[in-house]
């Protein structure tokens, strides 16, 4: 009898044992079909919220685009339309970039060119951003602490979505290319590596880049102390840390659309009494399948030089590069 038990227990061990290792191999392959499928749907959700805005301010512009330019904190229609405009760029070169590396691409390799895409990384780190949210939000609330949004109270529906359009170029020109890819270039340019593309952004990781993410991201924290609670700072301190490794990984474009998308879906959820609560929840929660994966594949994320050499090429081919 004791002889069948064992024999039992080996064989349980084997079977779960290789169900282990399957479910370890699952979750270490970094583009393994849950994380595959789990961006696929983050995709496309920040597609319809950007295509849905940007419809929105299109189908009003005619009737509300005056109060843009109306008040003492008036948003500043010129300001919208600029910011439109470059938001609009970036949407479309990513999609270029998207469709450049999925046409003609093998079955064998989809997978894997699609995980690569800057807007799948760009949708990674969205899922990953509202997951923090969400967890900095319930902290705010355990602890009495709620995080205000009162001054959108005299704003219109319409300046609320134009407010946040515009503070993906604005605040992405000041915290990631002024504070990150200026300082990058004159230390570059000391080293005589320095490039004008490095401005920009999309050059890659290093020490002194982290150096200036933490700081961007302290600064950026900072700065939406004021109209806000003091529980804005670490929500946001962790968006600039995300939006930094975006703009020094895959370059400007990327992390001005990835801030601009996740505004306007923030804006939703404002105006139309949680509309967007139940899309961003399903980010949510794709965004802890997805942290999995960036933990998993952690060493994409850590700086291996001081410095980079210049990137042989127009800015555009820097940013579409593997």
């Amino acid at each position: 009898m004791d002889g069948v038990r064992t024999n039992r227990y080996i064989f349980c061990n084997r079977i779960y044992g290789k169900v282990d290792n399957m479910d370890m191999q699952v979750l270490k392959d970094p583009n393994s079909r849950i994380y595959v499928v789990s961006t696929l749907i983050t995709v496309a959700v920040m597609t319809v919220f950007t295509v849905v805005s940007l419809a929105y301010l299109l189908v009003f512009a005619p009737s509300e685009y005056h109060t843009l330019d109306e008040g003492e904190d008036a948003v500043g229609g010129w300001l919208v339309i600029l910011c439109s405009a470059v938001f609009i760029i970036c949407f479309a070169l990513l999609i270029r970039d998207f469709v450049r590396r999925m046409k003609g691409c093998p079955a064998d390799l989809r997978d894997e060119r699609f995980m690569r895409a800057p807007y799948s990384k760009a949708a990674i780190l969205t899922a990953v951003m509202i997951l923090t949210s969400f967890i900095v939000m319930f902290f705010s609330l355990a602890i009495g602490e709620e995080i205000s949004e009162d001054f959108t109270d005299k704003m219109s529906n319409y300046e609320i979505m134009a407010s946040m359009i515009t503070a993906g170029p604005t605040e992405e020109g000041i915290f990631r290319v002024v504070l990150i890819g200026v300082p990058m270039f004159l230390i570059c340019c000391l080293k005589h590596r320095g490039s004008k593309k490095d401005i920009l952004g999309g050059f890659g990781m290093s020490r002194a880049a982290l150096v200036l993410i933490i700081i961007s991201s302290v600064l950026f924290g900072a700065a939406h102390l004021d109209g806000w609670s003091l529980m804005k700072f670490p929500d946001t301190f962790i968006a600039g840390l995300l939006f930094g490794y975006v703009y020094v990984q895959y370059g400007a474009h990327v992390t001005i659309f990835m801030h601009s998308a996740f505004d306007m879906m923030v804006s939703f959820d404002i105006f139309y009494e949680g509309l967007a609560t139940v899309p961003m929840a399903v980010l949510a929660v794709l965004g802890t399948v997805l942290l999995i994966r960036s933990i998993s594949d952690y060493r994409r994320y850590l700086p291996e030089n001081n410095l980079h050499e210049p990137f042989d090429g127009t800015l555009i081919e820097m940013w579409e590069r593997d």
